[in-house]
């Protein structure tokens, strides 16, 4: 690959986030899952659902990013995926939310590939298995769709491929690894259209921005 495209390519080897985001819906097979439209403003919802945290010894290790809850990779273990996805979780049933799954409320990750390609890398093989144990574990009942997101470089040729490609590979490393049911993930690929950064001044800001979300369905 040469010139603009090597140019359009130069994220493939960055940091994305996985994020977990709250959505409710069913799946087709050919399109997005469909999910009610409406409910307040996403950052209240999710500023309002971090504070389900409370005092726990998890809430030290997740910041907010946009009002999205975030985990560093230093700090992604089993317990602290598991209270954020208990938070989320206990706000809807609280509160009673009805979003689209643009507006969802997530948790997102921090996982590596390797340059230009969806290969991930072994440290992020370490963070998929804390993610794996949850998964199978205190949500072993519930369905996820694996969105995959860019930073807003390159072009949406370039970039809806890539993020679709680092879904397919998240999702067939739980699968393929932990024997994750298969129809339980579904892997979608949204480009840089559903940034966390509205505006990147800075490489924090791309990193926030290049991640794959897992969102909840029921």
């Amino acid at each position: 690959m040469t010139g603009a495209n090597d140019m359009q390519m130069r994220q493939a080897g960055a940091p994305i986030l996985l994020s977990v985001g709250l959505a409710f819906g069913l799946l087709c097979s050919s399109v997005a899952p469909v999910l009610a439209e409406g409910g307040e403003n996403t950052d209240a919802i999710n500023q309002r659902l971090y504070q389900q945290l409370g005092a726990t010894p998890s809430q030290s290790k997740i910041e907010t990013v946009s009002g999205q809850m975030y985990i560093a990779k230093e700090n992604l273990d089993a317990s602290v995926i598991s209270d954020a996805l208990a938070a989320l979780l206990d706000g809807q049933r609280t509160e009673g939310e009805s979003v689209s799954v643009q507006r969802a409320p997530r948790v997102n990750f921090e996982i590596h590939f390797k340059k230009n390609s969806a290969n991930l890398t072994e440290e992020s093989h370490t963070s998929l298995d804390e993610l794996a144990k949850v998964l199978g574990s205190d949500f072993a009942d519930m369905r996820f769709v694996l969105g995959g997101h860019t930073d807003q470089d390159g072009d949406e040729a370039v970039n809806l491929p890539l993020s679709q490609a680092r879904a397919e590979s998240a999702r067939a490393y739980l699968v393929k690894q932990h024997s994750i049911a298969p129809d339980r993930l579904v892997a979608r690929g949204f480009g840089a259209n559903e940034p966390l950064r509205e505006v990147e001044t800075s490489a924090k800001d791309k990193l926030y921005n290049r991640r794959v979300d897992l969102r909840p369905l029921r």
